[in-house]
């Protein structure tokens, strides 16, 4: 029994276009990646198929592959491999990817969405946009703060008695330096005050 009747009609007319089979697997794996929340891999995928119902990795691969052409699925590119999410019935959004752990987020922004359908593409019909915004999350962001604290105070631990003393003038340096530049734009902006 196939739970997306509609999407079921999708895959029919274009598996029957192509002069391919209909197979129950197909349609199994069509089922869960239908009813899966947020971004998979294919190995990933192939662990939530049901257990009284095998279907080959090769089968799940090839489907999957299917249901990207058909659109009934997105796939996605991250940290080089392939995520997939289900696309049928799903609103538009874009998408924000951590470099750091590879996690990926889903952003709704009609703001994207309008500045792409009023963009001009002469010649060429727009299908969908997907906007990826890269960067690191917090969890990550955090991590690297701590291996970098870390890493300073054993480069610090290591540093003979001569080079403390040089790191602490050199600090001190640019922490004045810091100072007079500040004081400098202060005097500037009392010097336009005055004119006026």
């Amino acid at each position: 029994m196939v739970k997306h009747p509609e999407a079921k009609a999708i895959l029919d007319e274009y598996i029957e276009g192509q002069g391919k089979r209909k197979t129950p697997e197909r349609y199994t794996v069509m089922d869960i990646v239908l009813d899966m929340d947020g971004h998979h891999s294919a190995d990933e995928i192939c662990t939530m198929m049901p257990p009284k119902f095998p279907v080959s990795r090769a089968t799940v691969y090839s489907t999957l592959s299917l249901l990207d052409e058909v659109g009934l699925v997105f796939s996605h590119q991250v940290q080089g491999k392939t995520l997939y999410e289900a696309a049928f019935g799903s609103q538009p959004h874009h998408h924000y990817i951590c470099k750091g752990c590879g996690r990926i987020w889903d952003l709704v922004n009609k703001n994207v969405e309008e500045a792409a359908a009023t963009c001009r593409t002469p010649r060429f019909k727009k299908m969908r946009c997907s906007v990826y915004i890269y960067g690191i999350c917090n969890v990550c962001y955090a991590r690297i703060y701590r291996l970098n604290k870390k890493l300073e105070k054993q480069r610090i631990e290591n540093m003979t008695r001569e080079e403390k003393r040089f790191a602490r003038i050199d600090k001190e340096l640019a922490e004045s330096s810091m100072w007079l530049k500040a004081g400098k734009k202060e005097k500037g902006k009392r010097k336009t005050n005055n004119e006026k």
